[in-house]
């Protein structure tokens, strides 16, 4: 694991004797689990430590069996999970069939490790996860993958997403047969990526573009991911150029223009006794902080 994020276990009790020989196996391999059986202490507060357990969960395995579909407490602990993976800091869902059951809608989409026939081969299955996002962490030299926070997007493809514009490295769920264009508006939408920002206490207008690059080469915008190169798993940047338009000059240029100097008053005279200062001070400005200034336009990929 590319770090040690805990595996919230989440089960009917119907089901504890899967569950003991699963958290065995994972524990083997230095895979940290929060297991009711094991974590919750006599006297204590089992809504209180659920939620503290779910708090400190990265992963969160549903065992889907009959008992625990029927389960209110499974629900409302699946529910709870979905929440932290749109909040973007998440969590990552990972359903594990362990029996046919009515699988619950907001997981029918989602692919699944089939304990139903070999239990062999679905933990191999789940732990090749671990095994690709640990891959993608060293590619890209970042410490930790983060969810997809668009819950309601098929994961069985999906990218490793990262950008020089923000820090947080996404396993982003999409279609290898889209075109890089319509890739880059569903990624650009799910993460509320800017096209235009007014940074009002710098006085500039912002405008942002954007483009796919996969090991350092552009890709097309009317090719597919897959065309390009792009398979399952791989890490992928999306570019971000920027360029920004001189509110204050713009000001300038508009309000103080000759015709319109007749009609001064102190008040605006130190107006744009300001705004020539402001403009002046544009050419002192380095590539590092335009950088810093453009950057803040994506803080909240990060919040």
């Amino acid at each position: 694991m590319p770090s040690n994020g805990k595996v919230f276990v989440s089960h009917a009790s119907a089901d504890k004797p899967f569950v003991d020989r699963l958290v065995a196996d994972l524990a083997s391999r230095s895979i940290p689990v929060w297991y009711d059986k094991l974590d919750l202490r006599i006297g204590e507060s089992i809504p209180g430590a659920i939620n503290s357990g779910l708090s400190e969960a990265k992963y969160f395995a549903i065992v889907l069996s009959k008992a625990s579909v029927a389960s209110k407490w499974v629900q409302e602990e699946l529910n709870a999970a979905l929440m932290t993976q749109v909040a973007q800091g998440g969590t990552f869902i990972l359903p594990l069939l362990l029996e046919d059951c009515q699988i619950p809608p907001l997981l029918a989409h989602r692919k699944h490790a089939d304990f139903r026939v070999d239990y062999t081969a679905a933990l191999a299955d789940l732990l090749s996860l671990w095994g690709k996002d640990s891959q993608a962490c060293a590619t890209a030299e970042r410490a930790a993958v983060h969810p997809w926070p668009d819950i309601e997007m098929a994961d069985d493809e999906f990218i490793y997403l990262h950008s020089t514009r923000f820090d947080k490295f996404f396993r982003a769920s999409c279609s290898l047969d889209w075109s890089a264009n319509k890739a880059i508006r569903y990624l650009a939408d799910t993460l509320s990526l800017p096209w235009n920002v007014d940074v009002a206490a710098v006085g500039m207008r912002w405008s942002f573009s954007y483009g796919l690059r996969l090991n350092g080469t552009s890709i097309s915008l009317n090719q597919s991911l897959r065309e390009a190169g792009v398979i399952l798993g791989s890490v992928v940047q999306i570019g971000i150029s920027g360029t920004y338009e001189d509110l204050y000059k713009k000001e300038l240029k508009e309000a103080f223009s000759g015709e319109r100097m007749y009609l001064m008053t102190p008040e605006l005279m130190r107006r744009e006794q300001w705004l020539r200062q402001q403009v002046a001070a544009r050419r002192l400005l380095t590539k590092t902080k335009l950088a810093e200034i453009a950057n803040s336009c994506f803080v909240h990929v990060d919040a």
